[in-house]
This record gives C-alpha cells, sequence and structure tokens, in this order.
C-alpha cells in the first residue's frame, strides 16, 4: 500500500510545512480503505457473506465493494434479485453547503427488478468459519458415504426399487443392480440388471436376469435402443424349450425365435452294435464284412415331424405342421403331442386269457395287463423330446438347443368295474387292470 508521511514533511526551503491538507489526507486515507476492499474477490465478485433475519441487517460483496443488506426481507424462493439504492447528502460548513458531500449506498433482497439489481442465482452464500469446521468433522463420514454409493453402482449390492422405463433407458454407465418391483420385463418385476458397454463409443448392452435364469438383452447404438422396449432373449437362451405337463397334456415355452428356427420332435433310437460296410461302393476288402462298433442310443428326428412356433415366452400346446412323409403320416398332422407319440406304443391282440398287450418301441418285452412272465412286464417308456433347431440351405443342422425330454410311458392301473362278489359273507368291489398312457418329464 501506498504511504503518507504525516510529521516530517519540509518544504522546498526546508521549512517544515504543513502538507498534506486535511481533505488531501482524507482522501489519501479512502483510498486506502477502498484498496483493502479488493481482499474481497477471496470469496468471488458476488456472494453474501451473512443473511438479513428480518431485525438484523446482513453484508454482501459485489465487484470490489461490501454492502450492507436491509434487515427485510429475508431470503426466500420470491427473491430474485439484489437491488443497490444510492443516496446523497449535503454537508453544511462555515456557512457554505457542500453539493453531496456524502454517498450512502445500500443493498437489499428483492422480488422484482429496478434500475441496478443483480440476479440471485448470480450469488453464492458463504458458510461461517464454525459451521465450516462443523463440516471437516463429517468430511469422512460423507465421503464414506459417497464412495459407498459409487460403488454400489460397481457392484451387484445396488438395489433400485421401483425402477421406471424412463430411468431404464437413460442407465448407460457400467454397473451391476437388483431391480425389484420395477417395470415389467418379459412379464417380470423382480430381476437382475447388469449394464456393459458394446464396442462403439456410445453404445451399451443391458441384460435383465429372471429368476429362474433366463437372460433378456437389448443394445443401444450412437442413434438410440434398438426397437421400442424390444428385449430378446440371448442367443443360448433362445434356443432353450421350456416345458410343463398339464393332466397329460404338454405345454411348452420358447423365447423369440429367428424365422428359420423350427421345434421338432426327436425320440431316442437304439443304434446297432454292428457297423455295415460291405455295400456296393466300399472297397474291395471290406466287401462282405460287418465292423462290431460300441451300441448306444441316439437321437433321430422322429418321422420329421415339425411343430408350430408360438408367441415368445408365452405357453402354449403345440402342434404338428409338418411330416417327411405327407402321405404315410398324413393323420398326424394338427395332432398335439399325445396324437403324435401314440404310435410309439402299439396295442397287440389280447392274450388267450383276454389281458391286454403292447408292443414299446426299442423294447423287447411286452407290456400287459396279467401276469408277467420273462417275456412281459407291467411298464415301459419311449424317451422323446423337443428341441429348436436351424438348419443350412442344404438341409443340414447348424444349430441346435438342448432336448426338452420326455418320457411317453404306458402302465398298468387298477380300476373299479361297478361290479361286486360275495367272499365269505363280505361283499367286495371288483377290480381290474387296465394299461393307461400318460407324460413324464426327465
Amino acid at each position: 500500500m501506498q504511504k503518507a508521511n504525516y510529521l516530517n514533511t519540509r518544504t522546498a526551503s526546508g521549512n517544515s510545512g504543513k502538507y498534506p491538507l486535511s481533505t488531501q489526507t482524507l482522501d489519501f486515507i479512502q483510498q486506502q480503505i477502498m484498496l483493502l476492499q479488493q481482499l474481497g474477490y477471496i470469496g468471488g465478485s458476488k456472494y453474501i457473506l451473512r443473511q438479513p433475519d428480518g431485525k438484523n441487517a446482513g453484508l454482501c460483496y459485489i465487484d470490489g465493494e461490501f454492502y450492507t443488506l436491509a434487515a427485510k426481507p429475508v431470503m426466500s424462493d420470491a427473491i430474485k434479485f439484489v437491488c443497490i439504492a444510492t443516496k446523497t447528502e449535503n454537508i453544511k460548513a462555515d456557512g457554505e453547503t457542500y453539493a453531496e458531500a456524502r454517498t450512502y449506498k445500500t443493498a437489499a433482497l428483492s422480488s422484482t427488478s429496478s434500475s441496478t439489481c443483480f440476479p440471485i442465482d448470480k450469488f453464492s452464500v458463504l458458510v461461517s468459519n464454525s459451521a465450516l469446521a462443523e463440516q471437516v468433522k463429517q468430511a469422512p463420514q460423507v465421503v464414506l458415504e459417497y464412495l459407498k454409493d459409487v460403488l454400489a453402482e460397481k457392484m451387484p449390492m445396488l438395489v433400485k426399487s421401483g425402477l421406471t422405463r424412463a430411468q431404464l433407458d437413460t442407465l448407460l454407465t457400467s454397473c451391476v443392480m437388483t431391480c425389484t418391483n420395477s417395470v415389467a420385463i418379459a412379464g417380470q418385476t423382480n430381476y437382475g440388471l447388469t449394464v456393459m458397454p458394446a464396442g462403439a463409443v456410445g453404445c451399451v448392452m443391458q441384460t435383465a436376469i429372471m429368476g429362474d435364469g433366463t437372460k433378456f438383452t437389448r443394445v443401444r447404438t450412437a442413434q438410440g435402443w434398438a426397437g421400442d422396449w424390444a428385449w430378446h432373449r440371448t442367443e443360448r437362451d433362445m434356443y432353450t424349450i421350456e416345458m410343463r405337463i398339464v393332466r397329460g397334456v404338454v405345454y411348452i415355452r420358447h423365447g423369440e425365435l429367428p424365422a428359420d428356427a423350427k421345434i421338432i420332435v426327436v425320440r431316442k433310437k437304439r443304434r446297432s452294435a454292428w457297423r455295415s460296410t460291405g455295400g456296393a461302393k466300399s472297397y474291395t476288402h471290406n466287401k462282405g464284412k460287418r465292423i462290431k462298433r460300441a451300441p448306444k442310443r441316439a437321437w433321430v428326428h422322429y418321422k420329421g415331424i415339425v411343430l408350430n412356433n408360438g408367441k415368445a415366452d408365452e405357453w402354449y400346446v403345440p402342434h404338428c405342421i409338418a411330416v417327411a412323409n405327407s402321405k404315410a403320416d398324413a393323420d398326424l398332422l394338427s395332432k398335439e403331442m399325445g396324437g403324435l407319440c401314440r404310435p410309439l406304443i402299439k396295442q397287440l391282440p389280447n392274450d388267450s386269457d383276454g389281458n391286454e398287450v403292447y408292443s414299446v418301441s426299442g423294447v423287447r418285452k411286452r407290456v400287459t395287463t396279467g401276469k408277467r412272465t420273462a417275456k412281459s412286464k407291467a411298464s415301459g417308456y419311449v424317451e422323446v423330446g423337443i428341441q429348436v433347431v436351424r438348419n443350412d440351405a442344404d438341409g443340414t443342422r447348424m444349430v441346435g438347443g438342448e432336448v426338452a425330454r420326455l418320457k411317453y410311458r404306458i402302465q398298468n392301473k387298477r380300476v373299479n368295474t361297478g361290479k361286486t362278489v360275495l367272499v365269505l359273507g363280505i361283499t367286495r368291489k371288483v377290480y381290474k387292470r387296465v394299461c393307461y398312457r400318460s407324460f413324464s418329464m426327465r
């Protein structure tokens, strides 16, 4: 700062002078005080140091000057501006009037604008040192809470309830979370959600994991989300058939299938233990020979049956829409699984005692309602399945999903004939054994 010499000033001739004069001295002092005001820029160009409380005035700083804030009005949502009011005062001295000798500036909060006003949103409110000291004490806990929230978005510990579609659409940062009572995906409101980057910048993939392990995904590109709320089962789950049996009727459910995918019926068939090698086109040293090989049971396409495709993720009863031999197996068209599997278990003529006899495909022993012998038994089954496949242009299988396995059974059941018989004076019901067919899941 500048410095004034009040005690040791001398004139050009060496005498002690009376400079500086009082007016010049006061102006010099005022300049130094105004220079001190520039220290206020430490807090910014516009801020409120103390807010008015209705009784006591406040204090604010605006572009290098401190102003008192009128005690009223106090800060509220209606306050939009800080307005400056300027007032001058004349001074009389020695019979003279000095115009505008004093200038007073005050500030006040206001809801309306006037000539000299500043928007309230340009001001920051400074907190006191005591409040800052308390915040410093609480800082470790605040930091821990912040880190907890940040890490929770990166770890599966984050649980969100009531997540909306709009929130899911804007969830683009990588995270793992559990969603409860949220917007439905494939009819489910409780699921796990993962968000991962998908290649290019700005592209992400969201994967919803259901309680049964089924996964649905959707992808966002630079142009936005693909489709309108279009969730698709993952390729692995897409070819998985879910199945249930209700009173002997087979129901299935699958994901969104490609246009060239088909649902077929397969069955387990015994493969011979001998390999045929001596055909017409075989080498000379192989003609007429048979080679032993390991016997096994393999899945084969049953009569070329193709089932109808249902709506994605909805249970339905499948029926036959195509067969390999449309002339020989025309009666299988439009039939459900019970009718399609019926030829696998054929009823033979009754035996000499009138008992029912059945032949089960791939099983040597017969199933009968009579006494069991070395060549008969009371029950049997054929392994069948339903599978989703995609074929190449030449008809060879390209992709095949996991086989949903079934057992088509036939077994004895004791039923009441409605007749009675008297045995040792006691009336007893008469029962007989019949064979009935059913499905069971493996």
